[in-house]
């Protein structure tokens, strides 16, 4: 049976080790991308994974292209979390230093707490500035070149793209992988976007023919036209896939998101596991990531401004939310994104009452440290009175009769 129909079997250990020892190692654009977002310790570790696999890596021209594309803004993406962060800091240095409303800070408190202030201030400026230099002067850009000289696909010329375009529109018609959840993607300059991961799947089956070796391919994309799930759990490539390339290539194909890769490749090179906390980064980061592209894939074109009133009430809703399903905080980009901007609210717009309902203390963003997570998350939450002030749903139950005077119509 597993003669007739290969895709549908899972490797056997022997196979997987026969794979990983002679597969080309195919690169999607996403993997690159994050080595900005990630700490250092954590892109350290990838780069090394990378290197060990570097003489079998490949990186599809299409992947390679939505990367140059890319990196620039998720540069100054990165950049401006360090500002939001100063800023953050910066207003409650102001308020704790205001000695002439409630809260106030001792004055034998107040010179350390503006030395502390100053330095964190500094070393989020430097940091800043050192990801806004990548902008002309970029390591990871280096690593890049570095690792895949020689390793890059040949560029389609127009008339394959075309060939690609006239099959990839009966293909997304028919729900048939990879790319049709793209389906609806629009413009940014590039007519052939929402065939990307098409071309990038291609290109890939390309150059296995080519080499006539098996593939892994390593990619973020967590989209169900990559991935087959059942029940929650994610059981490998969608079998089309394999069925494609077994029938075109005549060698099996397999794909790894970012933390298995490096957990693999730490496991062959040196049999040595990876941190825990490196894992739980690219996770983290992995999900932020998936969670902005859900919102842009799905909002509707036109969107409507949420006014204040109606942002601390769904805020109220998602915090009772939030502690009824134990959650332990709400997240802000997910607040917005996902919650606010599914029901069609404008996510810039969102972003600028949250600003001013925070300016009038009416709600607090904060950083919420999940444990085992070396990245904190932004958080918020409507600002309690009493002694529950400033602690995410801790006596939640007891206050809530307390949240309707919080969240009262405020006159613009």
């Amino acid at each position: 049976m597993r003669t007739v129909f290969p895709e549908q079997f899972r490797p056997t250990i022997k196979e997987f080790t026969s794979l990983w020892n002679d597969a080309i190692f195919a690169v999607d654009a996403n993997v690159l991308l994050n080595l900005y977002r990630y700490s250092e310790g954590t892109r350290t570790e990838l780069e090394k994974a990378l290197r060990s696999v570097q003489s079998r890596l490949f990186i599809p021209h299409q992947a390679a292209k939505e990367f140059f594309r890319n990196r620039l803004t998720v540069t100054a993406s990165q950049a401006d979390e360090y500002i939001t962060a100063v800023n953050t800091i910066t207003k409650l240095s102001t308020t704790l230093t205001n000695q002439k409303k409630h809260p106030f800070l001792g004055e034998e408190k107040l010179p350390i707490f503006n030395d502390t202030v100053e330095q964190i201030v500094n070393e989020l400026n430097t940091r800043k500035d050192q990801l806004l230099r990548r902008l002309i002067d970029d390591e990871i850009l280096d690593f890049a070149e570095a690792v895949f000289e020689g390793r890059t696909g040949a560029q389609y010329d127009d008339e394959e793209i075309e060939e690609i375009i006239r099959s990839g529109e009966l293909r997304y018609q028919n729900e048939i992988p990879p790319g049709y959840k793209d389906g609806k993607k629009e413009g940014s300059g590039d007519p052939y976007r929402k065939f990307g991961d098409l071309i990038v799947w291609q290109q890939i089956i390309k150059e296995a023919k080519s080499r006539q070796m098996p593939v892994i391919f390593i990619t973020d994309d967590k989209k169900e036209d990559w991935w087959l799930y059942q029940s929650g759990n994610t059981i490998g490539p969608r079998t089309e896939l394999r069925q494609e390339f077994i029938s075109e290539v005549k060698r099996d194909f397999w794909m790894y998101t970012v933390d298995k890769f490096i957990e693999g490749a730490a496991k062959t090179s040196n049999n040595t596991p990876v941190s825990t906390h490196v894992i739980a980064e690219i996770i983290e980061v992995s999900q932020e990531v998936r969670n902005e592209k859900i919102y842009e894939n799905n909002r509707d074109p036109v969107f409507k401004s949420i006014t204040r009133d109606e942002m601390l009430s769904k805020l109220d809703y998602s915090e009772k939310w939030a502690n009824k399903n134990n959650a332990g905080f709400l997240g802000l980009h997910s607040f917005i994104k996902n919650y606010l901007g599914q029901a069609g609210f404008d996510y810039s717009a969102s972003y600028d009452v949250i600003r001013q309902l925070e300016d009038d203390r009416l709600v607090e963003v904060y950083d919420h440290q999940g444990e085992g997570h070396e990245r904190a998350a932004k958080a918020l939450r409507l600002v309690r009175p009493g002694r529950f002030e400033n602690r995410p749903f801790e006596g939640l139950g007891a206050t809530l009769q307390n949240t309707a005077s919080v969240a009262k119509p405020i006159e613009s």
